[in-house]
């Protein structure tokens, strides 16, 4: 079974919005325009995965504090 692209943009995150766009872009072949999509919704996931980040490493910087404070 072929992934499609309409499944591979959904497992990437993509709302239907921006698959609809992406998907009808990429039928007129503007690759160009298709590759600035990407790289947006990217920058996006990344900017997520920071702000996801933060509250890990307050809790491992706690975690730390508190083994330190029993040795």
């Amino acid at each position: 079974m072929t992934t499609t692209s309409r499944e591979c943009l959904r497992d990437a995150g993509c709302s239907d919005v921006f698959i609809e766009s992406y998907l009808a872009r990429a039928a007129t072949g503007d690759d160009e325009t298709c590759l600035q999509l990407l790289r947006l919704h990217r920058c996006e996931l990344v900017c997520a995965l920071h702000e996801a980040q933060r509250p890990i490493d307050v809790v491992d910087w706690i975690i730390r504090d508190l083994e330190a404070s029993h040795e």
